[in-house]
């Protein structure tokens, strides 16, 4: 080895320590982040590349369990046929910082473990998330988090007839100053 490929063969090797030490504890901290599963963990979500077509086999009233609640509108879910997919709810975005917790934790008791019906186009968004309208038993869940006042509403990508229903439960959480209409002074 010559004089001046010595430093850079150190370099190399510090960069891909370096590289490799990152990638060890980004895996840790993936391996032991906090769980937001009710029950066991869940089983592994869906790949990015598998997201963006999932919904286009079954587009409109595609039964699901939500196996996991990433925020207050991301959700993993596994259809009937055992495919798991990431799906965002339509018709309300998270509040930000103020309120976060408490909207994470109202989508945690009303969605994870939950028979859901998922309604969507076969879109999807930029974060490979399928773009689908959620339902539950009780409810749709857009109309249920935003009478709690835990979200507020979002109409981009949604049905406009489906608007309505989330805007009046909006307007009726902030006149009672539910939620993020309390805590945040909004």
């Amino acid at each position: 080895m010559t004089t001046g490929t010595a430093p850079r063969v150190l370099l190399a090797l510090a960069c891909l320590a370096g590289l490799l030490g990152a990638v060890a504890v980004l895996s840790g901290a993936v391996a032991t982040g906090p769980s937001v599963t009710a029950g066991p963990p869940a089983t592994p979500t869906v790949s990015p590349a598998a997201a963006p077509g999932a919904l286009r086999t079954a587009p409109t009233g595609e039964p699901a369990t939500v196996l996991a609640v990433s925020d207050p509108v991301t959700v993993d879910v596994r259809l009937e046929g055992g495919r798991v997919l990431r799906v965002r709810a339509l018709g309300v975005q998270p509040p930000g910082r103020c309120y976060a917790d408490e909207a994470l934790q109202f989508a945690r008791t009303t969605l994870a473990g939950k028979a859901v019906t998922l309604v969507g186009d076969g879109r999807s968004d930029r974060f490979s998330r399928a773009l689908a309208w959620v339902s539950l038993p009780q409810g749709e869940y857009a109309v249920l988090a935003a009478e709690a006042g835990v979200v507020t509403t979002y109409a981009a990508d949604t049905p406009a007839a489906r608007m309505p229903a989330v805007r009046a439960a909006a307007d009726r959480a902030e006149e009672a100053g539910r939620g993020v209409w309390r805590a945040c002074g909004s």
